[in-house]
């Protein structure tokens, strides 16, 4: 498994803790907002690899603030938002079927989206264009999986995954809280173990079947 990410010291600490589990994890420093960052780190992949075979596009970011807030601060925020959890996704995925294609064996693109991807309530309102980069993750989900059947490519699957609240960092580091525990007490939530578990439920389908949203 290669991990990537802004603060690559974390997958590395995930797969020292990972004790006896079969199989390696590659710890790879990448901004998927920066497309410069995502060419170089696939070129080190194909070196070092040759292809891959599934892609688990799961990078995104939110921060507190609305779209109407005046001042270089909030257009620097939306350039953020917009750059990690849709333009940088759409480029890193546009590498990754590239290497797919090389190895013409199966391979699975899962996108992780969220329920708010599909509805906004109004108190969502606080959090500008987070919900709409994860309306236009559907969209591009769905765009790129008739792209590959347009293509005669029916071994690539594309599934968009939509968990709710799941308790992680992203609140504290959106600007949402000071107290991940303190937050999440008051909000209903899932664990990231069970979005580890949707994907490997979306791995493991038969290859004749595409689950194109999950929620």
């Amino acid at each position: 498994v290669i991990g990537l990410a802004r603060r690559s010291e974390k997958v590395e600490e995930i797969a020292k803790n990972l004790g006896d589990t079969s199989g390696k994890i590659y710890a790879r420093k990448c901004d998927v907002s920066d497309i410069k960052s995502v060419k170089e780190t696939f070129v080190w992949i194909e070196q070092q690899f040759g292809a891959i075979n599934i892609l688990i596009n799961n990078a995104a970011i939110l921060s507190k603030g609305k779209i109407l807030d005046e001042g270089d601060e909030m257009t620097n925020t939306i350039d953020s938002v917009i750059n990690t959890n849709f333009t940088g996704l759409v480029h890193l995925t546009r590498e990754a079927v590239r290497l797919m294609k090389k190895t013409e064996d199966f391979g699975m693109i899962i996108n992780v989206n969220s329920v708010l991807g599909h509805f906004i309530p109004f108190s969502q309102a606080r959090l500008n264009v987070y919900a709409p980069t994860k309306f236009a993750l559907t969209a591009v989900s769905e765009v790129l999986r008739q792209e590959l059947i347009a293509q005669g490519n029916l071994k690539i699957r594309v599934s968009n995954l939509s968990p709710g609240s799941v308790e992680t960092d992203i609140v504290i580091v959106g600007g949402l809280g000071t107290d991940k525990k303190e937050f999440f007490e008051n909000v209903p939530h899932l664990k990231p173990e069970n979005v580890s578990h949707s994907v490997l439920f979306l791995l493991k389908t038969p290859t004749n079947v595409n689950i194109t949203q999950l929620t």
